[in-house]
C-alpha cells in the first residue's frame, strides 16, 4: 500500500526544521545542500517541495511573521492603551536576541530585494506588508472605538507601517536606538492624534 504523502505538512516540515541554519547562515550563504543535510532528506527530495532556494526562505520568513503575528495579536488582546499597544507593535521586533536574529534576516530578504529582486518577492513583501496593516488597523481602529485617539489616525495606518519598516533599517544603519526613536515618534504622534479630556 503506498504512503500518502501531505505535501503541505512535509513542506512545512522542512522549512521548520532549517530556520536555525537560515538564521546562523542568512539567505545568501545557505545552500541546498544545507537545507536538505539539515532536513534529513536528499536535494532531489528539496525539489519536489520547492521551486528554488528563495521559495525555502519565503516559507521560513512566513513562519518568523506568523509566530510575530501571534505576539502581536496576544498584545492587541491586552487591556492597555492605544499608545502602548503601538510601542510594543514597533518595538517587538527588536527586544531579545531571536527577534534580532530574526530581523537580520528580513533586512538582508529587503538589501536582495531592492537590489536585484524579482517580482516573487516584491509580491511576498506586499502579502507581508497587508498582515501587519491589518494588525495595525485593528489598533487604530480600537483606539478610536473607545475613544483614545482621533477618527483621522485611521488614514495614518499605512504611513504608521512605514515608519515600523523604516526602522528596520535606520536601527542597523545609523545605529539608532529603537527604544528611544520608538518613544519620541510616539510622544509627538500623540500629541497630534490623542483625544485630550476637556478640564
Amino acid at each position: 500500500m503506498a504512503i500518502i504523502v501531505n505535501k503541505e505538512e512535509k513542506r512545512s516540515n522542512i522549512a521548520c526544521s532549517c530556520k536555525e541554519i537560515l538564521l546562523e547562515h542568512g539567505i545568501k550563504n545557505l545552500t541546498i545542500s544545507q537545507i536538505a543535510k539539515t532536513a534529513g532528506v536528499g536535494k532531489g527530495t528539496i525539489y519536489e517541495y520547492f521551486k528554488n532556494k528563495e521559495d525555502i526562505v519565503f516559507e521560513i520568513i512566513t513562519m518568523f511573521i506568523s509566530e510575530h503575528e501571534k505576539k502581536l495579536f496576544e498584545i492587541t488582546d491586552q487591556n492597555i492603551s492605544t499608545k502602548d499597544k503601538l510601542f510594543h507593535f514597533f518595538y517587538m521586533i527588536h527586544e531579545d536576541e531571536n527577534s534580532n536574529k530574526q530581523l537580520n534576516i528580513y533586512r538582508e530578504f529587503l538589501a536582495i530585494s531592492m537590489t536585484n529582486g524579482t517580482q516573487e518577492m516584491v509580491d511576498f513583501n506586499i502579502k507581508c506588508r497587508g498582515k501587519f496593516t491589518d494588525i495595525l488597523g485593528q489598533i487604530v481602529k480600537e483606539g478610536i472605538t473607545k475613544g483614545e485617539i482621533h477618527t483621522e489616525a485611521q488614514d495614518m495606518v499605512s504611513a504608521l507601517l512605514t515608519f515600523k519598516l523604516g526602522l528596520v533599517v535606520e536601527t542597523h544603519t545609523a545605529a539608532l536606538d529603537p527604544k528611544d526613536e520608538i518613544t519620541r515618534f510616539l510622544d509627538a504622534l500623540f500629541k497630534l492624534i490623542e483625544i485630550k479630556e476637556e478640564k
